[in-house]
């Protein structure tokens, strides 16, 4: 039925996700008036200009616009149509569309957060940009329990949907509004859930933050009923970045305290975003532990893998709200030598970091200029005989030139590489999948390196990760990294012993090599000599 409505809208230029729902409205919209009207005529509905008559003076143009169409299209849209599912049709559009990439959340968010407020006992509902949760709103069947609900957009089109689907229902309220700015309501909720759009950045001076995720909780803390909570789905940079953001963080866990954290499984929001992404409640009370927590999906339900709790004093003198660490049962040497008082450094106060060029593969020709890739990264050294050129002036490029003594790093793709860059003649820059990090003061290139391989260092970088599957570091989050901050001496002391052994390990990998394969040509013409050839 549904495929049936898109394809005879589609044939009539009707493309557009918005131009797809107004219709599916209008002919629900006017399905209903025909349906009030119980001593009316049915035939209305058999007769192609009646209907269309009737669309035009109960439903209008002011609602929904013109109709792009005459009577007999109205006539084939309304039969399709009418009888379907609203809230199914407008969630396979949605997910259907490729242009404006709307979010569809995974149902099993609103049935934890539809779970809290009924153990809770909360009643007011706030759910913003609800078309993200339509969904676990037809799963949850929330309007059937005792809850009294908003649903907030920003979409005209998709608030005139909710309006439509949830005619009868009184205890459903749909409003219009952006989350991005301050929102005049005089009506405060009992529980929020919000997923906002991830990295956008907003020109909002009422706000101490510019990212989209930090001024839409701004903005709806004022909204929340003392005693209430408020469950936000954040990226993970909102979790451990520094600046702005972890000045923000501060800010709100003072203002609505943390009462938990959940962190979702890999892959819970593709095929939109594959970043990591943690579900955090604040709520407008005081709480005697902190929930932290790693969710899995089990049956398409979301089940705790993990949990462990905290007092909220230590939580509070945390910098960052990265919990990954604080769950990995195998992480208990990480979480000694980041609590360890021995002197540490951060890369930031030590180290000029900075991301390669993006060079697109018909970028790469015969030139005088090198270009540095993950493919020339192998077991810790710089291949410079396999470097691929490019043909550009060198003052476009200089900003990205790597140095002799640079700790160049993988920071995209599925494996760390870590190297430190040799001596070069030829100018060498990083391309868009490396790092390159160079150390002005205190720490030796070679020293880092041996840090970042080792179990602690490794642990560390992959706290640090936004993405899942595939890997990404940004420059600004491994600048918080700390390194331990030895003296030179030492420094130099294990450089060099970590260069004799391995110097040892490759001659020895070498004289076992040669002499197997001496034994095994040896042994292959003994063999011969026995069958007498």
């Amino acid at each position: 039925m549904i495929e049936t409505f898109w394809n005879i809208c589609l044939l009539h230029d009707i493309v557009s996700r918005d131009q797809l729902l107004r219709e599916a409205i209008r002919v629900v919209r006017t399905k209903q008036t025909i349906t009030k009207q119980v001593i009316l005529d049915q035939t209305v509905q058999e007769e192609p200009e009646q209907l269309f008559r009737w669309m035009k003076e109960h439903v209008g143009d002011r609602e929904l616009g013109h109709f792009p169409g005459d009577r007999d299209l109205f006539y084939k849209l309304y039969h399709t149509g009418k009888d379907m599912d609203l809230m199914e049709y407008a969630l396979q559009t949605i997910q259907h569309d490729r242009v404006t990439g709307g979010i569809i959340v995974h149902p099993s968010i609103m049935e934890q957060f539809v779970d809290m407020c009924s153990r809770q006992n909360y009643q007011s509902l706030l759910l913003t940009e609800a078309e993200k949760y339509i969904k676990g709103i037809v799963e949850t069947k929330c309007w059937t329990r005792p809850f009294t609900i908003t649903l907030l957009t920003e979409s005209y089109i998709i608030g005139r949907l909710f309006k439509t689907y949830f005619e009868s229902v009184t205890n459903v309220h749909v409003i219009q509004g952006s989350i991005y700015q301050p929102l005049p309501l005089d009506a405060k909720y009992e529980a929020i859930l919000s997923i906002p759009n991830f990295g956008m950045k907003m020109n909002d001076d009422a706000v101490p933050i510019r990212e989209s995720e930090g001024a839409a909780v701004s903005h709806l803390l004022p909204l929340l009923h003392n005693g209430g909570r408020m469950s936000v789905t954040f990226p993970a940079r909102m979790m451990f970045q520094s600046g702005a953001i972890a000045d923000w963080r501060k800010q709100t866990n003072a203002l609505a305290p943390v009462q938990s954290i959940y962190a979702h499984p890999d892959g819970l929001f593709r095929p939109f975003t594959s970043i990591k992404t943690y579900q955090v409640e604040v709520g407008k009370s005081a709480v005697n532990e902190i929930v932290l927590g790693r969710w899995k999906v089990e049956k398409s339900r979301l089940v705790i893998e993990r949990e462990i709790r905290m007092h909220p004093d230590q939580f509070r003198i945390l910098e960052n709200w990265r919990i990954d660490m604080l769950l990995d049962e195998d992480q208990d040497t990480l979480r000694s030598f980041q609590q360890a008082a021995i002197p540490k450094v951060k890369l930031r106060d030590v180290a000029d970091i900075f991301r390669g060029k993006s060079i697109l593969k018909q970028d790469l020709r015969a030139g005088s200029i090198k270009v540095l890739n993950i493919s020339n990264l192998d077991d810790g050294e710089v291949l410079l005989d396999q470097l691929e050129t490019i043909d550009e002036e060198e003052r476009k490029v200089k900003r990205y030139e790597i140095f002799p003594g640079d700790l160049v790093m993988t920071c995209r793709g599925t494996v760390n590489k870590l190297a430190v860059f040799p001596d070069s003649t030829d100018m060498v820059i990083a391309s868009a999948n490396i790092l390159v990090i160079r150390f002005r003061k205190l720490i030796h290139g070679h020293y880092a390196k041996i840090f970042f391989e080792s179990p602690i260092g490794i642990g560390l970088l992959q706290s640090y990760q936004r993405g899942t599957t595939v890997m990404n570091l940004n420059p600004n989050d491994i600048a918080e990294i700390e390194i331990p901050l030895l003296s030179e001496e030492i420094q130099v002391s294990i450089v060099n012993r970590y260069k004799q052994e391995k110097e040892m390990y490759l001659k020895s990998i070498q004289a076992a090599t040669k002499r197997w394969k001496a034994e095994k040509e040896k042994i292959y013409a003994e063999l011969l000599i026995s069958q007498g050839i």
